[in-house]
């Protein structure tokens, strides 16, 4: 069975970061403003395709890559991992392909629950490793290269950012790497596969609030860039303001 974590009110605890922007209720007042203008010119018909297409902030790659951040960012990770090494190889490699981190290690929760050796047997073909590589899909590789931590994370994620750029959204993406893009793309995609996503999805929201809580809140005071993400997921909704945290208690 696997396992979740407890959820948290959703990134309220990083409200003291968001807090310490001056600049930053203006800008988003402006862009929210935008936002709303720009929702309220669509019809019907074009609803579908405007959700589609909404990029989604990533709240913990810039964390990485600060160096004020980078090593609490990797200590919770390797908290979650139980392996400093895995989580330094995953969060290396979703920045190498362009990745969201908590979609990369979602992933790897929902395939082998971080279990470098995972096996798992498919009728005539094997799933190994971290993401779970199937062994027809990748017959240049020996049975060691299945297990080795780079190797497997690296095929892993790259053939996460293909199926990404492939389907155009993660719903479909994260189907596609399951079933396969044929299935998937011949509307076929079956009902276990679907199951599959939504658990994804769930640790994806769980690891990001989770993240929030304790790295996010404890990452005072945030370096411009910091400020900058915090501005851009206040705009898009992702943290709450502090009016609203006050109006919902």
């Amino acid at each position: 069975m696997r396992y979740r974590f407890t959820g948290f009110p959703l990134l309220s605890v990083f409200l003291f970061c968001c807090l310490s922007v001056s600049c930053a209720k203006t800008a988003n007042k402006q862009s929210v403003n935008a936002t709303l203008a720009e929702l309220s010119s669509l019809e019907e018909k074009e609803l579908a395709g405007y959700l589609e297409n909404l990029d989604r902030t990533d709240p913990i790659a810039p964390y990485y890559q600060d160096s004020s951040t980078k090593e609490l960012t990797l200590q919770f990770f390797a908290s979650l991992t139980h392996s400093e090494n895995v989580a330094r190889v995953i969060l290396d490699n979703a920045a190498k392909y362009g990745v969201r981190p908590s979609l990369a290690f979602a992933l790897a929760l929902e395939e082998s629950d971080f279990k470098v050796d995972a096996f798992n047997k498919n009728g005539d073909s094997v799933d190994r490793g971290l993401f779970q590589l199937n062994s027809k899909s990748y017959p240049g590789l020996k049975v060691p290269d299945f297990y080795d931590i780079d190797t497997n994370a690296r095929y892993g994620i790259a053939h996460l950012k293909g199926c990404l750029s492939q389907a155009g959204n993660e719903v479909a993406a994260l189907a596609m790497y399951n079933a396969g893009n044929g299935r998937v793309e011949r509307g076929a995609t079956p009902k276990k596969t679907l199951n599959y996503v939504s658990r994804i999805l769930a640790y994806e929201d769980n690891i990001s609030t989770l993240f929030a809580a304790k790295v996010m809140a404890k990452a005072q005071p945030v370096s411009p860039s910091l400020a900058r993400l915090v501005a851009e997921s206040m705009s898009m909704g992702l943290i709450a303001s502090a009016q609203d945290t006050k109006t919902t208690e």
